[in-house]
């Protein structure tokens, strides 16, 4: 598959096979692309989750992020679909050292499994650190061809630096990734997916008191932002999923993909392979569709 059949892929009708790989419990958006993507079906057969590895308040090693994202996945999933039967695994204990030595973890296992093992294309929504899916690519480079991923992380391209949270925390995964041909969708943080917000009154008019899932991602939103009077929340990685459940909402544009540079710049070299780049996110109709679907969820309790 290269990058143009990806986009066709993303646009066809019908359901995608898909891996989701996130650093759950790093903060709340997470949660919310996680149920979007368990509650979209008609778009999304969703294969496994895996927990990714992070850095933060809430983790003081690469270890203890991917074992409390691994804990929030299991609740999350519990919230929204109990007895789903979707499995879920653990990431990696340490970030990608070397562009060529990959890191062990179930995550990493399940990558190389499901893709092997499937019939048809699978991708790879990655909304954290790549360290899994990198170390995936280094052991088999073959998946290239058979996989495509969808990253949310960096900054826009005319933006001054991108040392954002996911590709800065990890960058020698984030080159692995980029240097490696495999169909690469990227979703820019700021300059891009930045509008992508919404607010506490808005999350309350929507899914306060529908039901159980609503109002544990509601509360971790109002938990997140201390005092909410005139404060907005991007809910970044639901924009992820969006790519599948939602394409016409982003726009797209295919181009060389960047070379990321030692000091957290984008450097640009007309002869590298292709990628899909978003430069602009349609919020409506995706926070639309989000609402319906979280609101509606059947399988969580009141």
């Amino acid at each position: 598959m290269n990058v143009f059949e990806f986009a066709e892929l993303l646009k066809s009708p019908g359901r995608k096979r898909v891996i989701l790989d996130t650093d759950t419990f790093n903060e709340v958006d997470d949660q919310f692309a996680l149920a979007y993507a368990m509650l979209s079906p008609e778009r999304v057969e969703l294969l496994s989750v895996n927990a990714a590895p992070y850095v933060a308040k809430t983790a003081s090693t690469a270890a203890e992020g991917s074992e409390k994202s691994y804990g929030e996945i299991l609740h999350i999933m519990e919230l929204t679909r109990p007895g789903a039967g979707i499995p879920a695994f653990r990431g990696s204990a340490h970030f990608l050292s070397a562009p060529d030595r990959a890191e062990d973890s179930e995550a990493c296992d399940n990558i190389v499994r499901t893709v092997n093992g499937t019939d048809g294309p699978v991708i790879i929504i990655a909304v954290g650190a790549l360290t899994n899916v990198a170390s995936a690519l280094i052991r088999d480079p073959g998946l290239a061809g058979r996989t495509a991923v969808i990253w949310l992380g960096g900054h826009s391209l005319d933006w001054p630096h991108t040392r954002e949270f996911n590709l800065w925390g990890d960058p020698v995964a984030a080159r692995a990734v980029f240097d490696s041909g495999v169909p690469l969708m990227h979703i820019p943080c700021q300059g891009v997916c930045s509008a992508f917000t919404t607010t506490v009154p808005e999350l309350r008019h929507y899914l306060g008191g529908r039901n159980a899932l609503c109002d544990y991602l509601t509360g971790i939103v109002e938990a997140h932002a201390g005092n909410p009077y005139g404060w907005s929340k991007v809910i970044w990685d639901v924009t992820a999923v969006a790519a599948v459940t939602k394409p016409d909402a982003l726009r797209t544009s295919v181009i060389p993909r960047p070379v990321i540079t030692s000091e957290g710049l984008w450097a640009f070299d007309t002869a590298r392979a292709p990628y899909l780049y978003v430069s602009y996110i349609r919020r409506d109709p995706i926070y639309a569709d989000l609402f319906r679907k979280l609101s509606g969820a059947a399988g969580a309790g009141k």
